[in-house]
This record gives C-alpha cells, sequence and structure tokens, in this order.
C-alpha cells in the first residue's frame, strides 16, 4: 500500500527475517558468483552468507514509498556492517523514514534501517535513497544524459593503486529472475517495466551493489565482514545483456582503534565508460 504521508522520523516498524540456504543459492546463480566462502569454508569457522544477502529487507516495510511509482529508480544506499551472517541465522530489522528531500525533478525518501542479530547486536546499518518523479505519471521515462553526471568522466578519477580483482558481468534476463525469484517486478518482466515508463527491463540496484560488495568481499576479505562502509551513488540506468566492469582504487589508508581502515572508489561502468554506479567505500586491513 502506497502512501502520500511520508515525513522524517516516521517509524516503519520491526520485521523478522531468516536467512536460508535458498537465498544464498539465488543470489550465487542470479550474480554467477561461486565464491567458496559461501558454501564451504571461510575465515570465520564454516560458511558465511554473503555480506548484505538480506538488503531486501528495506523493500519489505511498508508506509515509505510515495503513491506515484512511474519512473521511480534507486539514487543512492549507504550501508555500515559490523559482522558476518549465516544460514539460519533470524535477523531482526527495524526502519523510520530518516528524510525527504526535491532533487530537480523527483521526491527522495531515504529510509534508515538496523539488522540486529537475536541477542541484539548490531550487524548492520543502511539508508536507502529511492526517488520518485514529482509530476511525471505517465509516457516515457526521460532519463538524463551519462556524461552530464557526477562521476561521468574517466578524467574525474582518483589516483591510488587498482585492487587486486575487478569483475566482469553481463547481466541476462534468466540471472534476474534467479536474484529475484521471489517477484515479479520491474527488474524481471518487460510489460511491469513498460508500465513504469522505462523500454526495457531495469538490471536491479540490488545486483549492481552486489558487484560492489563482491569486489570488496574479495579483496579486503573479513575486514570487510567486520568493518566494511559504502557510500554508492547509481548514476545510470544498466540494461539486460549490456557488459560492465566493476573495478576499485585505494585513495588513502587511516589509522583508526588501532587498525587500518582503507578507502577505496569503486566504479561500475559499461564499455563505453558510461559509469553505472560510483561509490565511496572503505574496509579494515590485516584482520
Amino acid at each position: 500500500m502506497m502512501t502520500t504521508d511520508v515525513y522524517p522520523g516516521k517509524d516503519l516498524g520491526t520485521l523478522e527475517l531468516t536467512i536460508t540456504d535458498e537465498m544464498v543459492q539465488h543470489y550465487i546463480k542470479g550474480l554467477d558468483e561461486p565464491n567458496p566462502w559461501y558454501t564451504a569454508a571461510s575465515p570465520f569457522g564454516g560458511p558465511v552468507a554473503p555480506v548484505i544477502v538480506y538488503q531486501q529487507a528495506d523493500s519489505e516495510f511498508k508506509g515509505w514509498y510515495l503513491e506515484n511509482l512511474f519512473g521511480n529508480l534507486w539514487r543512492r544506499q549507504e550501508w555500515e556492517i559490523y559482522a558476518p551472517t549465516r544460514v539460519g541465522q533470524v535477523l531482526r530489522c527495524s526502519a523510520r523514514v530518516a528524510d525527504r528531500y526535491r532533487r530537480r525533478d523527483r521526491d527522495i525518501v531515504a529510509q534508515e534501517m538496523w539488522v540486529r542479530d537475536e541477542a541484539g547486536h548490531l550487524i548492520a546499518r543502511s539508508v536507502h535513497h529511492q526517488s520518485f518523479l514529482a509530476e511525471q505519471t505517465g509516457g516515457e521515462v526521460s532519463l538524463r544524459d551519462p556524461a552530464s553526471k557526477e562521476g561521468a568522466r574517466q578524467a574525474g578519477e582518483p589516483s591510488g593503486e587498482p585492487l587486486s580483482f575487478e569483475l566482469h558481468k553481463t547481466f541476462t534476463g534468466a540471472m534476474c529472475d534467479e536474484f529475484f525469484y521471489r517477484s515479479r517486478n520491474y527488474h524481471n518482466d518487460k510489460a511491469a517495466s513498460k508500465e513504469l515508463g522505462f523500454g526495457d527491463t531495469v538490471i536491479g540496484g540490488r545486483m549492481t551493489l552486489s558487484c560492489v560488495t563482491e569486489l570488496l568481499t574479495r579483496h579486503f576479505g573479513r575486514g570487510f565482514y567486520l568493518g566494511g562502509r559504502l557510500d554508492v551513488k547509481f548514476t545510470n540506468v544498466l540494461w539486460p545483456n549490456e557488459p560492465f566492469t566493476t573495478r576499485g582504487i585505494i585513495t588513502g589508508r587511516r589509522v583508526e582503534g588501532g587498525q587500518t581502515r582503507a578507502e577505496a572508489t569503486v566504479f561500475c561502468e559499461k564499455a563505453d565508460g558510461t559509469k553505472i554506479i560510483v561509490a565511496s567505500a572503505s574496509a579494515l586491513e590485516g584482520c
């Protein structure tokens, strides 16, 4: 149910989410990311779930989406990660509306979510910024020219040392079906996508965000599970069957509580250099 009664501070309640083997398997198949940490051994003793495998919990809260769903898109996600999770674990998620603001022709609602384990320990905190068209309710969504967007050009990239991996992906319709196995929506149903004003299905932000977290998991390992930070801006739409690369650059290091925190910039970009994600990230080194 959609509502116009959306204001900063609005309590969205609490829900429980159990991490299942099914969730992990659909994640692995949808992204084609068979990391052995998820099914065999990890540095935490036994397998762990992908770092934010519970990320869809934010969409299960009611009362924060605006009424006009035409052309709605992800704008930004912020994450703080404190601990790994495992299959079988029951998580307690609570949320509130953190902010509501205007950017050009869009209204943005920011939802803050806390994820805790059964003992009440904080596993993660996120802020999800969802953008809604303020006036347009039909026709075709007009997307901004990629060249006019922040971080669009390679010339503006920071200097530093590249991360030890790059991910090269092309998401197909079948992979979107796997990843979004629970529902039919504009990420895996062309008719649903056209209703919202898009010419084709839109690759879900959860999938491209997961490429960022996979890259950082591969490079930092334990240090990302125990202290990962992310500020991800979704700068362009990715369509099915478009090749793209996820890569990162370490831009600096600082001491934090006796440990070293590495700062990085991560990009997801299409073959022509168009950036679909520009992210600031950090993790602990030597954990």
